[in-house]
Parts: structure tokens; C-alpha cells; sequence
């Protein structure tokens, strides 16, 4: 058990130092041309932005020399796949390694439009490739759905050449309750899955598990598996030049149940469990923090899923006093999950940290090249820029609120991507009109007056 959010060598303090060096200004574009509700960006190979909608449509903006974007093509292959131009609840949006841009391939995970009564088992994964996108294959189907928005969501392809994506929690915090329809976990939700695409043979590939299907994801041969557990809605994640694989992930609000231990239930390792004994809590009133999690294959980040065996929310309780990511429900002496690997960094509670990328351009002589750029959806509803380093890799140096001009003040922001060309970043706004948002690095003169105005 680790706390590692605000420890610098094994140190602890109040504040991590600021991640931010030297004079890093950018001037925020409005976009008005984007109105729409953006659930991911992204980077064409064809040096376009890439827009998804919350409903399924794929919007392409060219990219105008001074960073603003031109009038969209809208690309409705989603839609039309079942013949009729039906909405589809669309989240994650990524383009394939090998794509280029005289062949474009790209990926997204979908499922019903709705955010109440969702169907089970509805999850998709879905390649479209062509110059419009326009050819539609399904690659994974029935991946589990949450009643409401838990969903499956974001995709990022690993150094491995796999595709990673997050999936999201059927319930609040582990045990099945009314808010969340009383749907039980699957053994796929709360989790970040790896698809091996060299694995795939017949396609769709069915992933309905145990639970009314036949898929074993612990097979030997199997293409499509459980990378890590216990990541209860994770909307994006960021594999970093560094190796590591960062997840934000938003914990849940007060009013949720955990599940009691089972002995004998299936560990993710193989392994039974047998103990220690966890008792079952009941509208537990102690809303959870998000957290960025630096994720390891086989590690367990506190989301309990008794189809995994996996029974302990956090960090437990294990002791008097202030533990980790401790559950103050629980029993003193509620130790957590021996496979819990804690957490990089911990966010306050009800910020719901969502989009990430790495900044990899080299404005303001590479200052922010290799920190990590995180939208914080609520109360902030800014960007966080967090620092990876020491010999794990976690989070030594955090820049937050104003300490960027030009990164704060959005409406509901959800997702965030760079232009690595020029260092522009452009950020999706979820509330107001929805319009996309371009940060453009301000350069000498320009920072200066821009802080003056912010200082006003």
C-alpha cells in the first residue's frame, strides 16, 4: 500500500511543486464554426481534427494556418451501418498506427444512444476505414453497458501495437443498487481491456462473458483480455513516452453499495480467494476522490467486482488515523486488496478528471513537452498539468487553476488534443454551445500582455 500523491522522495508535503518552468502563455481561440457536443479529438495522419459526437457523427475540420478550423465534412458512417441514419452513443475515437493519410483507418467505441435504461451487454468496437470512413466493420460486440453512462470508452493503441480501451463500472461502488438499475458487475466492467488484434479470427468477436455468453477472456488464445481491474469509469487514457500507461478515473459519489467477500470466487490471477472476510456496506454516505492511476498489467485500483473476486473498495480501512484512499465504513482493520497498487496522484473529490494526452510539442523551449494535460469536467473545468518522474513514475510536480493562462475557464471541458506540428491544443466543451475551443502558444511579447490582462 502506497500513498503517493503528495510525496516527493518519500517525502510527504502539502503541495507538490508547480510542473510548470519558464513563461508558458497560450491565447484561447473560440471556435464558433464547432457548435456541437464533441465526446472525443483527435489527430488525423492526414493532419486534420477529427471530431466525434456525442451521437455517433465523425465531423473532419481542416487545419487553417493560424490553427482555426474550416467549415466540417460530416461523416455519418456510424449512423447509417444498420441502414437507417440511426444516433449511436459514441465515446472513444482513435486512428489506427498503420493508418496513413491515403489510408485511413480509425476506431470507435459505441452503443445505444440513451443515458437511462441503457441495455446490457451493448458495448461495440467498431473499425471504419476509407477515405470518408465509410467502410464499417464491427470488431467486438456485446462488451458490457452500464443503465446510465457508464460506457465503453476511449481507445489508445500501445507501444505493443495492441489497442487498449477503458470500460466502464456497472455500479457505483461495486454492488449492484437502484440509482445504477441494479445491474450487476460483469467480469469486464471496471476495468482497462487489451485487444490483440493479430488474435482476431472470425469477426465480431462475441465478448458476452459467463454471465449469459461463452467468452472466456483468461483463455490462452484469447485475443481480447482483462489488462487491468478495479478502474471503475475511466474516460480516457494516455500511454506516455515514458512506458506508462496514466488512467483518470472518477469515483463515485456518496450513496453507493460494496459488495461482501466470497470465498472461493476467481481472482484475476487464477487463484481462489480465501479471505480475509470484507463486509458488505449499504449507501455508503463518503463521496470517493479521483484519481490518475499509473496502471500496471494485473494490478487492482480499488473498484470492487465480485466477479473477479476483487471485494475491497480503495485502500480500506486499515488502520486509526488517515490511510490512503481509505473507506471510513469499513471496519478498522479492513485491509486493502493485496494486488491494490494505489494511485499517482489524487484529485479532489467531484472534479471527474476526463481527457489526457502528453504535450509533445516544443513551444516555450519544450517546458511542457512530456507533462501530462488533464481536463477536469466540473468545479475546475480547467486543465491540470502534472509532472511524471522519480523512478516510478508518478506524479512530482503538479501546475493547476490559473497558473496557465489560456488553460481555465472552459465550459464542462471533456476532451483535449495537440497539434503536434505547432503545439496547438484543442479542447471540446461539453456545455454552453459546445464549440471546441484552440489554445495557441503565445510567444514573447504576447505572453506578457496576456498575463497582465489575466492579473487585471
Amino acid at each position: 500500500m502506497k500513498e503517493l500523491t503528495r510525496q516527493v522522495n518519500g517525502t510527504a508535503v502539502d503541495r507538490l511543486e508547480s510542473a510548470i518552468t519558464g513563461d508558458v502563455q497560450f491565447e484561447k481561440v473560440a471556435l464558433p464554426n464547432t457548435t456541437d457536443r464533441h465526446s472525443s479529438l483527435t489527430m488525423g495522419p492526414d493532419g486534420k481534427l477529427y471530431a466525434c459526437t456525442i451521437d455517433g457523427r465523425i465531423k473532419r475540420f481542416a487545419v487553417q494556418a493560424d490553427g482555426t478550423l474550416a467549415d466540417p465534412e460530416v461523416i455519418y458512417s456510424l449512423q447509417d451501418a444498420s441502414g437507417q441514419r440511426i444516433p449511436r452513443l459514441a465515446i472513444g475515437l482513435a486512428f489506427d498506427p498503420a493508418a496513413t493519410a491515403d489510408s485511413l483507418v480509425a476506431w470507435v467505441t459505441h452503443s445505444t444512444f440513451t443515458f437511462t435504461e441503457g441495455p446490457d451487454w451493448d458495448g461495440k468496437l467498431t473499425r471504419l476505414s476509407g477515405p470518408a470512413l465509410e467502410n464499417v466493420q464491427d470488431v467486438v460486440v456485446h462488451l458490457p453497458r452500464s443503465a446510465k453512462d457508464h460506457l465503453t470508452n476511449s481507445i489508445a493503441f500501445g507501444p505493443d501495437a495492441a489497442l487498449y480501451f477503458t470500460q466502464g463500472s456497472n455500479t457505483a461502488m461495486g454492488r449492484e443498487d437502484e440509482t445504477w438499475g441494479n445491474r450487476k458487475e460483469h467480469l469486464l466492467s471496471g476495468s482497462v481491456l487489451r485487444l490483440d488484434l493479430a488474435k482476431l479470427q472470425e469477426l465480431p468477436l462475441d465478448a458476452k462473458t459467463s454471465e449469459g455468453g461463452t467468452y472466456d477472456p483468461y483463455a490462452g488464445n484469447a485475443p481480447l483480455t482483462i489488462y487491468a481491474s478495479g478502474i471503475r469509469n475511466a474516460y480516457d487514457l494516455l500511454w506516455h513516452s515514458n512506458g506508462e500507461l496514466y488512467v483518470p478515473v472518477n469515483g463515485s459519489s456518496s450513496g453507493g453499495s460494496t459488495p461482501a467477500s466470497v470465498a472461493g470466487a476467481r481472482r484475476m490471477d487464477g487463484s481462489l480467494y480465501t479471505g480475509p472476510d470484507v463486509p458488505a456496506l449499504t449507501n455508503v454516505e463518503q463521496a470517493q476522490n479521483d484519481f490518475l492511476l499509473r496502471v500496471e498489467r494485473g494490478g487492482y485500483y480499488g473498484h470492487p467486482n465480485p466477479e473477479r473476486g476483487e471485494f475491497v473498495m480503495n485502500g480500506g480501512n486499515p488502520g486509526f488515523g488517515e490511510d490512503p484512499a481509505e473507506l471510513e465504513a469499513y471496519p478498522v482493520g479492513t485491509l486493502p486488496d493485496a494486488n491494490w497498487r494505489g494511485y499517482a496522484y489524487k484529485f479532489p473529490v467531484h472534479t471527474s478528471p476526463n481527457g489526457i494526452i502528453e504535450y509533445r510539442g516544443d513551444a516555450f523551449s519544450g517546458a511542457l513537452k512530456g507533462k501530462i494535460l488533464v481536463v477536469r469536467y466540473i468545479n475546475n473545468r480547467d486543465i491540470v498539468v502534472l509532472e511524471p518522474g522519480g523512478s516510478e513514475n508518478d506524479i512530482i510536480r503538479e501546475s493547476q487553476g490559473i497558473a496557465v493562462p489560456g488553460f481555465w475557464g472552459f465550459i464542462v471541458p471533456i476532451d483535449l488534443t495537440e497539434d503536434i506540428k505547432t503545439g496547438n491544443i484543442y479542447v471540446s466543451e461539453f456545455g454552453g454551445d459546445g464549440q471546441l475551443s484552440l489554445l495557441r502558444p503565445l510567444p514573447g511579447e504576447k505572453a506578457e500582455m496576456a498575463t497582465a490582462h489575466v492579473n487585471k
